[in-house]
């Protein structure tokens, strides 16, 4: 039974990557048409065929690289609570002090 249970959450979670990865890619494709793959190698640090294999869904990127061919689509990735019974506002503003990204807590020169 916890083998069962074991092997349903590696399928799902083998799914949502992959709808992850999925995701980007159609939103590249609407934005640069039939040239998304070539945009996303130009305009990133990987290969072509890196772009190709991951897109092609042969590897899981890591969450960095997932962030990075994000950013250079202009995507917004975000959490959402299930529950909606936490303060993503403050949790977020809480994570970005402690990075020191907020100008009212920066260091004065």
């Amino acid at each position: 039974m916890l083998d069962q249970v074991k092997g349903n959450q590696e399928d799902m979670n083998e799914q949502q990557w992959k709808l992850l990865v999925l995701i980007l890619k159609e939103i590249a494709i609407e934005k640069y048409g039939t040239g998304w793959q070539t945009y996303l190698a130009e305009n990133t640090p990987f290969a072509q065929s890196n772009i190709s294999r991951m897109f092609g869904l042969k590897y899981a990127p890591s969450l960095k690289n997932y962030l990075i061919i994000g950013k250079v689509l202009n995507v917004n990735i975000f959490i959402e609570d299930q529950d909606s019974d936490t303060e993503l506002n403050q949790c977020f503003e809480k994570a970005m002090t402690a990075l020191g990204r907020r100008p009212e807590n920066l260091p004065k020169n």
